[in-house]
């Protein structure tokens, strides 16, 4: 059942999992002390854990860029260091919807 077509519901569950996880309790004992049926607790949960990551992907993509110039020295090609430490050389003349592209799979990664 998708929950993003049924916005009462996605509400309701993210209400749930937020108190579970504030409780302390296991989401056995807090389905049970709230007469919650487990399994779909723990369904709507891995939902909503999904669509979270998936929202914080989209909203953090890229991050900004400092270029450095070297005097009289002209690059042929842009290193990209990404967060984990990754090194990328790519050539400097390549398209601009191809780095973006390579960017995009990069950070999926």
């Amino acid at each position: 059942m998708n929950i993003q077509n049924h916005p009462e519901r996605r509400a309701k569950w993210q209400v749930h999992v937020e108190e579970q996880e504030k409780s302390g309790l296991s989401q056995k004992e807090f389905c049970k002390t709230h007469d919650l049926v487990l399994s779909k607790f723990v369904y709507y949960r891995s939902i909503l854990k999904i669509k979270k990551a998936e929202e914080a992907v989209t909203t953090t993509m890229f991050a900004p860029v400092q270029v450095k110039t070297k005097d009289r020295v002209a690059s042929v090609e842009i290193k990209i260091i990404l967060p984990n430490g990754f090194q990328c050389f790519v050539p400097s003349l390549i398209e601009a919807s191809h780095l973006k592209n390579m960017m995009e799979v990069l950070l999926s990664c």
